[in-house]
C-alpha cells in the first residue's frame, strides 16, 4: 500500500502487501471519541451523506456496468469525505464515505478497519437512542471494505489542493507581459499612414477629395522623411508595437484564400468531430464518471447504437488534418523552394526551414503546456480534483519531449494517455512527418514531377504494407474496446509515423497531381464525390454491425479468448485495422482534390463558405486548448453525471463555444504576434546584409508561408482511449 499525503488529503493506491495493514492509534482514539461525543442528528447526518452499496453481490450481477448506487451526498457530510477508487488512472470512484478526520486512506484501506471501526462503536451502540443508525453506519464500511478488495483500489481522503510552485508565479508573469503589450498595442495612438484619410474620410464632394489628396501626398512626405531619417529605432518600434495590435489580427483573422477555401470547412468540421470524442470519452472515463453507465456502455448503451459509432470514429478526424497538413507542405513549398531545386539545397537551408516550422506552433504551445501544467491545476476545487495529479505525473519527468517533439514516443511502451500534455501527440507526428517526408518529396517533384509522385505513391504504398503487417502480427485492434488488442495498437501504431504517414502522404499526392480537368468531366465527378463521401460514412458507420455489441474488454483480456469486446471475426478485424485507414486517406484525397479543383458542387460550396474561414484559423488553438476545458469541467464535479444524449450535446455546445473564445484570446495575444514578430525580423536581416539573404533566401521567404500553412493544418488530436 503506498500512502501520498499534502496536506490533510491523502490517497493509499492498493498494492500486494507481505504483511497485514493495521488501523493507526490515531484514527482508533477519533473513532471512539466520535461515537462516545457525537449527538444523533450529527451521526444521522453523517450516515445519510455516504454512500450505502448492497456489497459484492450487485456488483455479481452486473459486472461491467455496474455504478454502485451513487455517491451519496457528500456536500452534507460533516467530517471528512472519503472516495473508494479512483486512486489510478484508469479506475472510477464507486462510493463515498463520510469519516473522522482522525482517520487517513491508509487507515480506511486496513485490513482490521472494518472490525476496529466495530469495536469503537460498542461503547455507545446500548445507550445509544437509535442503536440501528451506528449499526448501519459500520455496516457499510464493511461492505465498502469487501468491495474494495475484490477490486483492488484503495481510499482518497480530504480534497486536494495543488501546490503553488515558482513555475506559477513564473507563468503568470509571462502572461501578464502578453496581456499588456496587447493592451499598449491596440490602444496606443497610431501614426498616422497614408491609407487613413481613405479609410476614416467620406468624400462627399470633388473639394474634400482635393483636401484628402493634399493630406495624403503631405503623409507620404512624412514617412518618407522618416524613412531616410537615421531613426532606425523608430521603424523598429511601430513594427514592434503592430506585431501586438489586436484590431490588426482581427481583420487578417477573416482573410480567405480563395484557391485552398474548402479546406477550410473540411478543417471546421474535423475539429468539432475531435471535440465530440473527447468530451464524451473524457466525461465516461475521468472523475466521478456515469451514473448509469449501463446506458452509455455496450452492450445496451448508446455507443451500440448508429449515432454511437460517431464517437469512436472521430480518430479519422486525425487523418483529415494530416491530409490537408500533406498537401499544403507541397502546395506551399513547391514555389519556394524551386531555386533550391534548380541549383540545389544546402543542409543549412533544409534545416532553417525545420527550425521555422517548430518557430511558429512553439510559442502557443508552450504557453498551453504551460497552463495545463502550472495554472490549470489552480482553477478548481472538489473531491475529485485531485485526479489533476495524474495528469501532471508525465510533466513532471518528461515535459523536454514535447519541445522535441518526440511524446507521441516516450515514455517508451506506454499508451499516448500516459505522455504529458497527452493529446500534444499530434503536434510531435506532423513535425516528424514532415523531417521525413516534407522537403525531400518536394525537392524531388520539382525535379521530377513523375519521380515525385511515383516516389510518394511507393511510400503510401509502404505505410499502409507496414500497418497491415503489424496488424496481423501483433494483433492489433482499433476498436477502442477491444481489451488488450486497442491497448497494443495504442502503444505501438496510434500515434506513431509509419502507421499516420499513409494520411500524409495521400495530401501529398493530391498537391502533386496535374488539374484533374484531365481526368475528370462533371459527370464524373459527381460520381467520384458521392462514391467518396459514401466510403466515408461506411468507414465511420460500419462498426455498428458488431465491433462494439458486447461488453467492453478489460486490458488483460482478448475478443478472441473472453466474452467481450467486439464479435467480429479476427478477419474482420485485421482488415478494418489494417486498411480502414488507407480507404479514409484515399476518401478524404479524392474530396479535396474536386473541391480544389473547383469540381466539387454542392459539397465544395458548403466547405468554402466564408464562416468557416475565422473558425478554421483557431483550429490550432481549439485543438490545444479544448481538453483543458474539458478536465477542468469535469473534475470540478461533486457527484456522478447521468447519460442522457441530449445533456451530452449541450456539454459539447458549451465545451466547443468556450474553447473557440479562449482560441481566439489566445491567438490574438500569443500565436499571431509572434508570428508577425517574424517577418519584421527577417527584413531587417535582410536590409543589413544583402549577401546574407542571397546566401540563404529559403528562410526570408519561409517565415511568411509557414504563416498560411499552419492556419490552414493544425488542430486536432486523437480520440481517448
Amino acid at each position: 500500500m503506498v500512502l501520498e499525503k499534502i496536506g490533510n488529503w491523502t490517497i493509499a493506491t492498493d498494492r500486494n502487501l507481505s504483511q497485514p495493514l493495521l488501523v493507526s492509534n490515531e484514527c482508533y482514539i477519533s473513532l471512539s471519541h466520535f461515537f462516545q461525543k457525537s449527538s444523533s442528528q450529527l451521526l444521522s447526518v453523517t450516515v445519510e451523506s455516504q454512500s450505502h452499496p448492497a456489497g459484492l453481490d450487485s456488483l455479481y450481477a452486473q459486472p461491467w456496468v455496474w455504478a454502485s448506487g451513487g455517491l451519496g451526498n457528500m456536500d452534507e457530510c460533516p467530517l471528512q469525505v472519503c472516495l473508494a477508487g479512483g486512486t489510478l488512472r484508469d479506475s472510477l470512484v464507486f462510493a463515498s464515505a463520510c469519516i473522522v478526520p482522525g482517520c487517513n486512506a491508509m487507515d480506511l484501506a486496513a485490513d482490521d478497519f472494518p472490525a476496529r471501526m466495530h469495536l469503537a462503536s460498542r461503547s455507545r451502540v446500548d445507550t445509544y437512542e437509535d442503536p440501528v443508525l451506528i449499526e448501519s453506519y459500520v455496516t457499510s464500511f464493511k461492505r465498502l471494505a469487501k468491495i474494495n478488495r475484490f477490486l483492488k483500489t484503495g481510499w482518497v481522503c480530504g480534497e486536494y489542493k495543488a501546490q503553488w510552485s515558482i513555475g506559477t508565479s513564473l507563468y503568470l508573469l509571462v502572461l501578464a507581459v502578453l496581456l499588456i503589450l496587447s493592451c499598449i498595442g491596440t490602444f496606443r495612438t497610431k501614426p498616422k499612414t497614408k491609407s487613413e484619410p481613405a479609410s476614416t474620410t467620406t468624400r462627399s464632394s470633388e473639394d474634400n477629395s482635393s483636401i484628402d489628396h493634399v493630406e495624403e501626398k503631405k503623409d507620404d512626405m512624412e514617412e518618407q522623411d522618416r524613412i531616410q531619417s537615421p531613426e532606425v529605432s523608430r521603424i523598429q518600434e511601430t513594427d514592434f508595437w503592430d506585431a501586438w495590435d489586436m484590431s490588426i489580427h482581427l481583420k487578417k483573422l477573416c482573410c480567405q484564400r480563395p484557391e485552398t477555401a474548402c479546406l477550410d470547412g473540411l478543417k471546421f468540421g474535423s475539429i468539432l468531430w475531435v471535440i465530440f470524442g473527447h468530451v464524451i470519452a473524457i466525461q465516461s472515463s475521468t472523475g466521478p464518471g456515469y451514473m448509469n453507465p449501463s446506458k452509455f456502455l455496450p452492450p445496451h448503451g448508446f455507443t451500440t447504437t448508429l449515432g454511437g459509432q460517431l464517437f469512436f470514429s472521430a480518430r479519422f478526424a486525425v487523418d483529415t488534418f494530416l491530409c490537408i497538413s500533406g498537401y499544403l507542405v507541397v502546395h506551399i513549398l513547391k514555389t519556394k523552394l524551386q531555386k533550391q531545386a534548380e541549383n540545389g539545397a544546402t543542409w543549412w537551408e533544409l534545416l532553417c526551414l525545420f527550425f521555422i516550422r517548430i518557430l511558429r506552433i512553439l510559442p502557443l504551445y508552450a504557453m498551453c503546456l504551460g497552463f495545463w501544467m502550472f495554472v490549470a491545476p489552480h482553477l478548481g476545487s472538489g473531491p475529485f480534483w485531485y485526479q489533476w495529479q495524474f495528469y501532471m505525473e508525465p510533466c513532471d519527468k518528461y515535459w523536454w519531449t514535447n519541445f522535441l517533439f518526440v511524446n507521441n514516443f516516450l515514455p517508451w511502451g506506454r499508451p499516448t494517455t500516459d505522455s504529458c500534455f497527452y493529446h500534444s501527440w499530434y503536434l510531435a507526428l506532423d513535425i516528424q512527418l514532415f523531417l521525413l517526408c516534407g522537403p525531400w518529396l518536394v525537392l524531388l517533384y520539382l525535379r521530377s514531377k513523375t519521380a515525385g509522385r511515383r516516389m510518394t505513391a511507393l511510400l503510401w504504398t509502404l505505410s499502409v504494407a507496414v500497418t497491415a503487417f503489424l496488424s496481423y502480427t501483433r494483433k492489433w485492434s482499433v476498436n477502442t474496446l477491444d481489451g488488450g488488442s486497442a491497448v497494443l495498437f495504442d502503444i505501438e501504431g496510434y500515434a506513431k509515423p509509419h502507421v499516420r504517414a499513409q494520411s500524409y502522404l495521400a495530401g501529398m499526392l493530391v498537391a502533386m497531381l496535374p488539374p484533374s480537368t484531365v481526368y475528370y468531366g462533371a459527370r464524373t465527378a459527381r460520381a467520384a464525390m458521392v462514391t467518396a463521401l459514401a466510403a466515408m460514412a461506411t468507414m465511420s458507420l460500419i462498426t455498428v454491425t458488431g465491433a462494439y455489441s458486447r461488453r467492453a474488454c478489460q486490458f488483460q483480456e482478448l475478443p478472441s479468448t473472453s466474452d467481450c469486446g467486439s464479435s467480429w471475426s479476427s478477419e474482420a478485424t485485421f482488415l478494418y485495422t489494417a486498411f480502414g485507414r488507407a480507404i479514409w486517406s484515399i476518401c478524404v484525397a479524392t474530396v479535396m482534390r474536386l473541391c480544389l479543383e473547383r469540381q466539387g458542387g454542392l459539397v465544395g460550396a458548403m466547405l468554402s463558405w466564408n464562416i468557416w474561414t475565422p473558425l478554421a484559423h483557431l483550429s490550432f488553438g481549439v485543438y490545444l486548448i479544448h481538453p483543458m476545458i474539458i478536465f477542468i469541467w469535469k473534475l470540478g464535479d461533486r457527484q456522478k453525471s447521468t447519460f442522457r444524449f441530449f445533456s451530452y450535446l449541450m456539454d459539447f455546445t458549451s465545451i466547443t463555444v468556450v474553447s473557440f473564445v479562449f482560441a481566439l484570446l489566445a491567438a490574438l495575444v500569443v500565436e499571431f504576434p509572434f508570428c508577425t514578430l517574424m517577418r519584421p525580423l527577417s527584413s531587417r536581416s535582410s536590409r543589413t546584409s544583402r549577401v546574407q539573404e542571397e546566401e540563404s533566401p529559403l528562410v526570408v521567404q519561409s517565415i511568411e508561408s509557414m504563416t498560411l500553412e499552419y492556419q490552414n493544418s493544425y488542430g486536432t488530436t486523437g480520440v481517448t482511449r
